[in-house]
């Protein structure tokens, strides 16, 4: 998939309705000194959207769960804004969100495989062959992107933790739903590409290997 598509896909109707829309509705209620009922509308919006667009699709993946995970960790602060009457339930939730997930791709590293590598192994069961899992650059290619997602993680979380005591909530709010949407699937997109970069030498050293074989048989023959 290339860059441009990508962006095409991350900028599109979904975008629109899950985090365009309900960047709208808190900022014109943040105008009006209304942020609790903005921060109430805009998340329900916001979690209504990404309800909508998984049942919609209804297709299980692992990175389908992560989202839902979020969602659900949206929706107890969104719960907690309500009960409580203060919209800093829900405007913390995203970092207590990207804390809890830093940590499980950190501790994936200690404990068991690297998580990346289970992902792409459930989402991939039949595309690496038994002598590249052999190979050490194989399981060191998993360990650098979930280190990557750990350090996305918390750094999405120090960023959001500044502005939230920096910025206006409005402010924080758009900045926060906007860099969360697009972060992830940009490195998404890199988690896909860096493996075959990174095993391009084993690649092209299994492609000269069968080239030979092929030769040596025409040869023969």
């Amino acid at each position: 998939m290339e860059l441009k598509d990508t962006i095409r896909k991350i900028f599109d109707l979904n975008f629109l309705l899950s985090v365009v829309i309900p960047i709208i509705i808190f900022y014109a209620l943040s105008h009006f000194n209304m942020v609790l009922l903005g921060t109430i509308l805009a998340g329900s919006w916001a979690l209504a959207a990404i309800v909508f667009q998984y049942t919609g699709s209804r297709k299980v993946n692992v990175f389908a769960i992560i989202v839902a995970l979020s969602a659900i960790c949206s929706a107890i602060g969104l719960f907690g804004t309500i009960v409580f009457h203060s919209p800093t339930f829900y405007l913390e939730s995203p970092i207590l969100t990207d804390l809890v997930f830093g940590c499980i791709f950190f501790g994936s590293l200690f404990i068991g495989k690297p998580l990346i590598q289970v992902f792409a192994e459930y989402e991939m069961k039949d595309s690496f062959s038994q002598k590249l899992r052999m190979h050490p650059k194989y399981v060191s290619a998993w360990r650098i992107l979930t280190t990557g997602w750990g350090l996305m993680c918390m750094s999405q979380a120090l960023l959001r933790l500044a502005l939230l005591h920096t910025a206006s909530p409005a402010v924080y709010y758009s900045i926060s739903s906007v860099y969360g949407s697009v972060s992830t699937p940009l490195f998404l997109l890199f988690t896909f590409w860096f493996p075959k970069w990174y095993w391009r030498d084993l690649t092209k050293g299994t492609h000269a290997h069968e080239y030979r074989i092929v030769h040596n048989k025409l040869t023969v023959k």
